[in-house]
């Protein structure tokens, strides 16, 4: 039977060279430590380029608009307003065919899951679809920015660009072909650029990046790649609006929610916008921006929040400044009526952020678009021009 060594014959082991007491580099001594460390660092280092090898590696340098793969022989806006996020392409996944939760269920879902999904002070997106009202909650947004959806049996695209706070839903079914989106790494004047999520080859490969078309989403068209050369646009549905989960509630009482992605919970505590929209300057470039004293006039900040509206498919876009209405004569239910372009319709401000919704008197669906004034200004006002619309003054105090 084999014994274990003897104290005094472990000492007789020791190199001469070693002072008494001193470890020695082998297993027993604490080498394995070592060697264990040593092989953790190979194994780390050989996942890191594994996606090299298997055709994985990120798409873009966060810099060079060349790095994302896109054909830009076909770049249908200035070069110069088409800018790296600092970020590769697909850099936030898209959230695709996620299932959904009915409103009513949300109490229990929030008591029975950490952290809490969506309470009644959150900022969610909605929109109502052949009858159905749905949400996807901004926080969720966030870490995806593209979400491929189906509601009422439509597949659509929800797409939110953080830095414009801007809201748009797209009807996915684009060129006779139902498609899906995500994140392009790129920015446009700062807002969204988002592009076409490719499937595989039939043999497993990637399919060449310069398949993919790059789109905008404050214009709603293809501006880079094949469809870009068709001169595709996209859908954009109506009545989008972002509002508290409060609020959707109590003007639709039964709404359907996207539901997050667990794996993405962590993220979703990491990322934030609140602090960005009151700060002064903006993360991305955008052109043109009003002057300080143009800023002064309109009594607006280049962060202010809007809602963009517009009653016919061309034409300039109205912007009600959010902020304004909030010390206009706000009546009990806390809207007020405005008319656009000769159609009367009503502005909802729901206590808390500085969120809006806007719906026509007369029912008729409303193309409104939730934006931030400089990305107004920059996009919308140099393609199709903006104005403000004229919000009434609060009524004076009565002596």
């Amino acid at each position: 039977m084999n014994e274990a060594p003897s104290h005094d014959t472990a000492e007789s082991s020791t190199p001469k060279s070693a002072p008494v007491g001193s470890p020695t580099l082998t297993f027993r001594g604490g080498g394995w430590v070592i060697a264990l460390a040593a092989a953790l660092v190979v194994l780390l280092m050989g996942w890191s380029v594994l996606p090299v090898f298997f055709g994985h590696r990120p798409i873009g340098d966060g810099r060079s608009l060349e790095s994302y793969g896109f054909d830009l022989s076909s770049l249908a806006i200035d070069r110069a307003s088409l800018t790296g996020s600092g970020n590769p392409r697909g850099f936030l996944p898209s959230l695709d065919d996620p299932k959904h939760l009915r409103g009513s269920e949300m109490v229990v879902y929030n008591t029975q899951n950490r952290p809490k999904y969506v309470v009644p002070t959150d900022r969610v997106m909605g929109i109502v679809i052949d009858g159905v009202a749905h949400a996807w909650p901004l926080s969720m947004m966030n870490v995806h920015e593209v979400v491929n959806d189906t509601v009422a049996g439509r597949p659509v695209v929800a797409t939110y660009s953080p830095l414009c706070d801007t809201a748009m839903v797209f009807e996915r079914t684009v060129a006779g072909s139902v498609r899906r989106f995500e994140v392009s790494g790129l920015l446009y004047d700062s807002n969204l650029a988002f592009c076409e999520k490719l499937e595989p080859r039939a043999d497993g490969t990637p399919a060449p990046t310069a398949d993919s078309s790059l789109f905008s989403q404050l214009e709603a068209r293809a501006i880079a790649g094949p469809l870009a050369k068709q001169g595709v646009a996209l859908t954009a549905l109506p009545n989008v609006c972002i509002t508290t989960w409060a609020d959707w509630l109590s003007r639709h009482p039964a709404p359907t929610v996207t539901l997050r992605d667990p794996n993405m919970i962590s993220r979703m505590k990491e990322i934030s916008y609140a602090r960005y929209f009151l700060e002064r300057d903006l993360q991305a470039p955008a052109a043109p921006l009003p002057t300080e004293d143009e800023l002064a006039k309109a009594n607006l900040r280049l962060k202010s929040p809007m809602i963009a509206v517009r009653n016919s498919g061309e034409g300039p876009w109205t912007l009600v400044p959010i902020e304004s209405l909030v010390t206009a004569g706000l009546g009990e239910d806390r809207s007020v009526r405005l008319a656009i372009d000769g159609v009367e319709h009503v502005v909802t401000v729901p206590i808390g952020p500085a969120v809006a919704r806007i719906e026509r008197v007369d029912g008729a669906p409303t193309m409104a678009i939730p934006i931030l004034y400089f990305a107004a200004r920059a996009l919308l006002g140099e393609r199709e021009g903006i104005r403000l619309a004229q919000v009434p003054a609060a009524p004076a105090a009565v002596p």
